[in-house]
């Protein structure tokens, strides 16, 4: 983008690639599942989001640094959420099994 520094731009082109490699194992397993006659679960995929999350940000022993990039990626959620909105992700189908929870 225009005005980053060379890091921002090599920070983007990574978080790029590494989405997108990413996003292609997430599909590729709902796909194997699929075809064994089981539903994907996007539970799972979140679930599975969340423990690598967390493995990242435990591997970082200064708790300042932990804290500092945990708050970045917050910030970081609600543009990363609007752009992908308006980009055709495909659909899911939501099934909800014994109601929601609250």
């Amino acid at each position: 983008m225009k005005g980053d520094t060379a890091w921002q731009a090599e920070e983007r082109a990574q978080a790029q690639r590494l989405g997108d490699i990413i996003q292609k194992a997430i599909q590729d397993d709902g796909i194997a599942i699929a075809a064994e006659g089981r539903a994907p679960m996007l539970n799972a995929v979140a679930g599975a989001l969340v423990n690598v999350e967390a493995a990242m940000l435990a591997a970082i022993p200064d708790p300042r640094h932990r804290k500092a990039l945990r708050q970045a990626m917050e910030r970081a959620r609600p543009r990363a959420l609007a752009e992908a909105m308006t980009r055709d992700n495909g659909k899911v189908q939501v099934i909800t099994i014994g109601g929601v929870k609250q």
